[in-house]
């Protein structure tokens, strides 16, 4: 039986996680588009990629290009499946919230927060009209620190904490739907990425949790980015409640 095309929307895709997760879903076989600023060297002339250069900090022009990439995913009446994974956000600032410009905060809440809610909102308005789909999947990348208060990173706990709390109100709102969206928030743990590197950089003056980030990564705790990209695609395949937080690595809690 023709089991449909599937086709993934992944956010962040010229490095990292988010890199990781696209190549992961390419080799199983996913159609997928990468909104980023730059692309991908990894990632840049494979089969069933395609680059979509977008400012996630830009909500205006977001959301003409979702929709506009809708009109083209529409247009494919093979597609059975389609996931959104929101995987792209900000650290920075890295800094008491006293010493936070309102520029630096609109900044990143337009990138971690407004960017993933927009990406949702049209994913479900676009998604309830096209009857072939079987399967409707967001993910929305998280973090421990969602749930755990931070010095100095008061705006990344808090874009995240929201995160998770969107991710149980649209679950709420899917529930009754003949054909729901489900949605997950997804926690990848310690990971290698930039943004590791660009913690542990900080001087502990300013960021007092540089020493553990240093020390986590000394001590051989963070995971690669494809760990974390294939213990996402095992959760992918597996049943869970909508609204909930699946965890890469329970183990690491």
């Amino acid at each position: 039986m023709n089991r449909g095309k599937a086709v993934a929307i992944v956010t962040g895709t010229s490095r990292g996680i988010g890199e990781a997760v696209a190549l992961e879903l390419l080799t199983a076989g996913y159609e997928v588009y990468g909104l980023s600023r730059s692309e991908s060297k990894v990632l840049v002339g494979r089969e069933r990629f395609t680059s979509v250069p977008c400012d996630l900090a830009n909500a205006g022009d977001l959301e003409q290009i979702i929709d506009r990439l809708f009109l083209i995913i529409r247009e494919d009446a093979e597609i059975s499946e389609l996931l959104l994974i929101n995987n792209a956000a900000k650290l920075e600032p890295l800094k008491p919230i006293d010493a936070i410009r309102a520029s630096e905060m609109a900044v990143h809440l337009q990138t971690s927060l407004l960017a993933p809610m927009l990406l949702c909102s049209r994913f479900v308005h676009h998604t309830r009209a096209i009857a072939a789909l079987r399967r409707k999947t967001i993910i929305n990348v998280t973090s421990g620190l969602a749930e755990y208060s931070a010095p100095s990173m008061s705006m990344y706990c808090s874009g995240k904490a929201a995160l998770n709390m969107l991710t149980r109100c649209i679950a709420d709102e899917q529930r009754d739907e003949a054909n729901p969206v489900h949605v997950f928030a997804f926690d990848p743990g310690m990971a290698d990425t930039q943004m590791q590197t660009v913690a542990r950089g900080r001087d502990k003056a300013d960021f007092p949790l540089q020493g553990y980030f240093q020390t986590s990564y000394e001590q051989g705790k963070l995971r690669s980015p494809a760990e974390v990209a294939a213990a996402l695609y095992r959760l992918l395949r597996e049943s869970h409640q909508s609204g909930s937080v699946l965890r890469a690595f329970e183990n690491d809690r």
